[in-house]
C-alpha cells in the first residue's frame, strides 16, 4: 500500500493506488477527497465545507494533497499522501512549504 491519508496525526492506510488518486485530481482537484471521504467519517462529524489547499509532487511516484475540512468543530488539515515512506514525504513537503 502506498496511499495514505494523513489526519489528526495519524498516517491510515487505504486501498487505493497512486493512479486512481492522481486521475481523479485530473478530473477535479476535490474528488481525491472524495475517495477518502469514508475514512474518517465517523470520526470527523458535520462537514460542512472541503476545500483544496496545496499539493506537493515530489517525482512521477510521490505525491501529496492537503484539503483544509470545515466541521461543527472548527477546521482540521486532511493529507492524502502516495508514498513508499509517508513521513519522509510529509517532512520533504513541510520543508517546501517553508522555502
Amino acid at each position: 500500500m502506498d496511499v495514505f491519508v494523513y489526519v489528526l496525526d495519524r498516517f491510515i492506510p487505504t486501498d487505493l493506488t497512486k493512479k486512481e488518486v492522481l486521475n481523479a485530481f485530473k478530473e477535479d482537484e476535490l474528488k481525491p477527497f472524495e475517495l477518502i471521504r469514508e475514512i474518517f467519517d465517523n470520526k470527523i462529524k458535520d462537514i460542512k465545507h472541503v476545500e483544496f489547499y496545496d499539493a506537493y509532487f515530489k517525482c512521477d511516484s510521490e505525491f501529496l494533497i492537503e484539503y483544509l475540512v470545515n466541521f461543527a468543530n472548527g477546521t482540521i488539515t486532511v493529507k492524502i499522501i502516495a508514498s513508499s515512506n509517508p513521513s519522509k514525504t510529509l517532512s520533504d513537503y513541510y520543508r517546501y512549504l517553508q522555502s
